[in-house]
């Protein structure tokens, strides 16, 4: 009898620590999708982090996607590495959103990690909490919502995502090289560096990537036959640079930072991916 009585203290022991780490599940828990993969010398894995209500901090915080301050429960991008405890070579998480977009925030990047805030709850002036998060002016988002508070003074990525599906931690260089596979050989590397800085978090390659603008190797193709800097009539196919500057009617977002020579640069490394491509 006391041999039972002490493994179920130390069960209950074992269970109350978990809690105090966010994994306990509870009805009004909240659950974050954790793709491992690709990373050096780890297999790829899937696990999934649950936060229950008590492990949730509140905090007010600055939303970039309206420039207001949020009341929030939730967990900051730091509690989440910590939660997830992703092998060390994993220098990257990728946040994945629902329509496709993919956006990756480098590990080593302090500011940038301490900027990103998982809200699980939103709460108004009285402190009443739903899991309905509203953006000033614009579309109420479900939670989780991924909250971006860095200040920016001219274009961000984080102005544009919507419903919050989950986050992937990798290795940048085989994250690199997955984006490069579908291309058959290693792409002109004039173009690639824009690419990663400006296209990947809505443009796949070959299926791999994110899938919320057209695959850079199949719909692209119709960029690649109008020169990419020129000047198109109404109902025509528009150039390159007519589709990055916004003044074609679409859903991608105003690029104005991009110089024209390098949407040029872009332009012929379009051209030399799907050559590689289709040889």
């Amino acid at each position: 009898m006391m041999k039972q009585r002490l493994t179920m203290v130390l069960s209950l022991a074992a269970l109350m620590v978990t809690a105090r780490a966010g994994f306990a599940v509870a009805a009004d828990s909240g659950a974050i999708e954790v793709q491992l993969g690709p990373i050096t010398g780890v297999p790829n894995d899937a696990r999934t982090v649950t936060v229950d209500s008590a492990s949730r901090r509140q905090v007010t915080w600055r939303d970039l996607q309206d420039g207001l301050d949020h009341n929030l429960r939730g967990i900051s991008l730091g509690d989440l590495i910590g939660y997830a405890a992703p092998p060390k070579a994993a220098d990257t998480v990728i946040f994945t959103f629902k329509d496709g977009m993919e956006i990756p925030v480098r590990l080593k990047d302090k500011e940038e990690v301490k900027s990103i805030f998982i809200a699980f709850e939103h709460g108004d002036a009285m402190n009443k909490f739903s899991t309905t998060y509203p953006l000033h002016n614009r579309e109420e988002l479900p939670c989780p919502k991924v909250v971006y508070g860095r200040r920016e003074s001219l274009y961000s990525i984080w102005l544009y995502p919507g419903a919050f599906s989950g986050v992937r931690f990798v290795t940048q260089k085989a994250y690199e090289a997955e984006l490069a596979q579908s291309t058959r050989r290693l792409p002109d590397r004039s173009g690639w560096p824009l690419y990663m800085k400006y296209c990947e978090s809505c443009h796949g390659i070959g299926g791999h990537g994110a899938k919320r603008g057209p695959d850079f190797l199949s719909d692209m193709d119709a960029y690649r036959r109008v020169p990419p800097l020129a000047v198109t009539e109404v109902g025509q196919q528009p150039s390159l640079h007519e589709k990055v500057k916004g003044y074609t009617e679409g859903t991608m977002p105003v690029l104005n930072q991009i110089p024209e020579k390098e949407i040029t640069t872009l332009w012929r490394w379009l051209h030399a991916i799907h050559a590689s491509a289709t040889k």
